[in-house]
Protein backbone atom coordinates (compact mmCIF):
# COMPACT_ATOMS: atom_id res chain seq x y z
CA UNK A 1 0.00 0.00 0.00
CA UNK A 2 1.51 3.35 -1.02
CA UNK A 3 2.06 6.18 1.46
CA UNK A 4 -0.40 8.48 -0.29
CA UNK A 5 -3.37 6.09 -0.02
CA UNK A 6 -3.56 5.71 3.73
CA UNK A 7 -4.45 8.32 6.35
CA UNK A 8 -5.51 8.64 9.96
CA UNK A 9 -9.22 7.74 10.36
CA UNK A 10 -9.19 5.26 7.45
CA UNK A 11 -10.46 1.80 8.20
CA UNK A 12 -8.16 -1.03 7.12
CA UNK A 13 -8.76 -4.68 6.37
CA UNK A 14 -5.99 -7.21 6.87
CA UNK A 15 -6.06 -10.86 5.89
CA UNK A 16 -4.83 -13.03 8.77
CA UNK A 17 -2.51 -15.95 8.09
CA UNK A 18 -4.95 -18.42 9.71
CA UNK A 19 -8.29 -18.21 7.91
CA UNK A 20 -9.97 -21.01 9.84
CA UNK A 21 -11.51 -18.70 12.44
CA UNK A 22 -10.82 -15.13 11.31
CA UNK A 23 -11.48 -14.26 7.67
CA UNK A 24 -10.48 -10.62 8.10
CA UNK A 25 -9.19 -8.22 10.73
CA UNK A 26 -10.49 -4.68 10.71
CA UNK A 27 -8.95 -1.64 12.36
CA UNK A 28 -9.08 2.12 12.31
CA UNK A 29 -5.87 3.98 11.55
CA UNK A 30 -4.91 6.40 14.31
CA UNK A 31 -1.90 8.02 12.58
CA UNK A 32 -0.66 8.92 9.14
CA UNK A 33 2.02 6.66 7.65
CA UNK A 34 5.43 7.27 9.22
CA UNK A 35 7.56 8.51 6.32
CA UNK A 36 10.80 9.28 8.15
CA UNK A 37 13.29 6.54 7.20
CA UNK A 38 15.17 7.08 10.47
CA UNK A 39 12.10 6.33 12.58
CA UNK A 40 11.77 2.77 13.94
CA UNK A 41 8.12 2.79 12.80
CA UNK A 42 8.95 3.76 9.21
CA UNK A 43 6.20 2.58 6.79
CA UNK A 44 3.86 1.80 9.69
CA UNK A 45 0.55 3.16 10.96
CA UNK A 46 -0.90 3.01 14.45
CA UNK A 47 -4.06 0.86 14.35
CA UNK A 48 -6.89 0.43 16.82
CA UNK A 49 -8.39 -2.99 16.11
CA UNK A 50 -12.13 -3.56 15.94
CA UNK A 51 -14.06 -6.78 16.61
CA UNK A 52 -17.35 -8.27 15.48
CA UNK A 53 -20.16 -7.56 17.88
CA UNK A 54 -20.91 -10.60 19.98
CA UNK A 55 -23.99 -12.49 18.94
CA UNK A 56 -22.66 -15.99 18.44
CA UNK A 57 -21.52 -18.63 20.89
CA UNK A 58 -18.01 -18.84 19.42
CA UNK A 59 -15.59 -16.78 17.36
CA UNK A 60 -15.58 -19.20 14.42
CA UNK A 61 -19.33 -18.77 13.92
CA UNK A 62 -19.17 -15.04 14.61
CA UNK A 63 -16.35 -14.30 12.16
CA UNK A 64 -17.71 -16.63 9.47
CA UNK A 65 -20.30 -13.88 8.88
CA UNK A 66 -17.90 -11.00 9.50
CA UNK A 67 -18.61 -9.38 6.14
CA UNK A 68 -22.23 -8.84 7.24
CA UNK A 69 -21.86 -8.43 11.01
CA UNK A 70 -21.57 -5.24 12.97
CA UNK A 71 -18.10 -4.21 14.21
CA UNK A 72 -17.13 -2.22 17.29
CA UNK A 73 -13.89 -0.83 18.68
CA UNK A 74 -11.88 -3.38 20.66
CA UNK A 75 -11.04 -1.39 23.78
CA UNK A 76 -9.59 -4.50 25.45
CA UNK A 77 -6.52 -4.66 23.18
CA UNK A 78 -3.95 -1.89 22.86
CA UNK A 79 -3.31 -0.09 19.60
CA UNK A 80 -0.57 -1.60 17.47
CA UNK A 81 1.94 -0.41 14.88
CA UNK A 82 1.26 -2.19 11.58
CA UNK A 83 3.51 -2.34 8.51
CA UNK A 84 1.56 -0.88 5.59
CA UNK A 85 2.48 -3.84 3.36
CA UNK A 86 0.23 -6.04 5.54
CA UNK A 87 -2.81 -3.89 4.80
CA UNK A 88 -4.83 -5.31 1.95
CA UNK A 89 -7.61 -2.77 1.68
CA UNK A 90 -8.52 0.58 3.23
CA UNK A 91 -11.62 2.71 3.13
CA UNK A 92 -12.95 5.95 4.50
CA UNK A 93 -16.16 5.47 6.44
CA UNK A 94 -18.84 7.89 5.29
CA UNK A 95 -20.07 8.73 8.75
CA UNK A 96 -18.00 10.23 11.53
CA UNK A 97 -17.03 7.01 13.29
CA UNK A 98 -15.63 7.29 16.76
CA UNK A 99 -14.45 4.62 19.15
CA UNK A 100 -17.99 4.09 20.46
CA UNK A 101 -19.54 3.63 17.01
CA UNK A 102 -20.78 0.38 15.54
CA UNK A 103 -20.30 -0.08 11.81
CA UNK A 104 -20.70 -2.63 9.02
CA UNK A 105 -18.35 -3.29 6.14
CA UNK A 106 -20.48 -2.15 3.21
CA UNK A 107 -21.04 -4.53 0.31
CA UNK A 108 -18.82 -2.61 -2.14
CA UNK A 109 -15.87 -2.57 0.27
CA UNK A 110 -16.40 -6.24 1.13
CA UNK A 111 -16.41 -7.18 -2.57
CA UNK A 112 -13.23 -5.21 -3.30
CA UNK A 113 -11.45 -6.52 -0.21
CA UNK A 114 -12.31 -10.13 -1.06
CA UNK A 115 -11.00 -9.58 -4.61
CA UNK A 116 -7.74 -8.21 -3.14
CA UNK A 117 -7.48 -11.21 -0.80
CA UNK A 118 -8.05 -13.59 -3.73
CA UNK A 119 -5.34 -11.83 -5.77
CA UNK A 120 -2.88 -12.19 -2.90
CA UNK A 121 -3.75 -15.88 -2.46
CA UNK A 122 -3.33 -16.55 -6.18
CA UNK A 123 0.02 -14.73 -6.32
CA UNK A 124 1.39 -16.56 -3.30
CA UNK A 125 0.40 -19.90 -4.82
CA UNK A 126 2.23 -19.00 -8.01
CA UNK A 127 5.51 -18.49 -6.16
Amino acid sequence: MPFHDLFASNFVLVQPSNLIVYLVWMGRVESDVIKDQEDEDYRKVHVQWWVCEKGSKNDEELYHNCWFNKWKCNHANPKQWVEISFITFCFWAKSNNIVNSIININATHAFKAKASFDAIDNNSCAL
